[in-house]
């Protein structure tokens, strides 16, 4: 007569070991993809406030130095905006008839220039911030009319 073929107590428990194993694992990894996708949903929205926000200066709201704080997002967002006049990148000449020779337009005519940053902060984690920084140019405040 044949002996039954089978799987023992031993083999049967084994495999529900490996099945019990696999299972926390994937159901860790799912957790772990979870968890960036929450992240990544947080900073997206960050971005999109942060963007619609700077896009607005100079264009819905005057350009002028200052800071300004304030949150979007339901208080979720806290953001810092800092407008500051930024300096002139063209070394100006060392004598005033240079100057008057290489700019022969009035100062007061051109364009100024600003430097626009803002900070988005959420959550407690140090990484949970966003930096964002832009130049942004104004017309003159004064027109002189008449002048050539």
């Amino acid at each position: 007569m044949k002996a039954a073929r089978g799987f023992t107590l031993l083999e049967v428990l084994l495999a529900f070991v490996i099945l019990a194993a696999a299972s926390g694992l994937l159901l860790g990894m799912l957790s772990g993809g979870l968890g960036q996708v929450s992240r990544s949903r947080s900073d997206t929205e960050a971005s999109l406030y942060a963007q619609s926000l700077l896009d607005g200066v100079g264009v819905l709201e005057p350009i002028a130095p200052g800071a300004r704080d304030g949150e979007f997002g339901g208080g979720r967002y806290r953001y810092r905006l800092e407008i500051a006049e930024a300096p002139d990148p063209a070394p100006a000449p060392p004598d005033p008839l240079a100057q008057a020779q290489a700019n022969p337009t009035d100062p007061a005519l051109a364009p100024k220039l600003f430097r626009v940053s803002l900070d988005v902060r959420w959550g407690d984690r140090p990484t949970q911030q966003l930096h964002l920084a832009t130049l942004r140019a104004r017309a003159p405040t004064q027109i002189v009319l008449g002048r050539q």
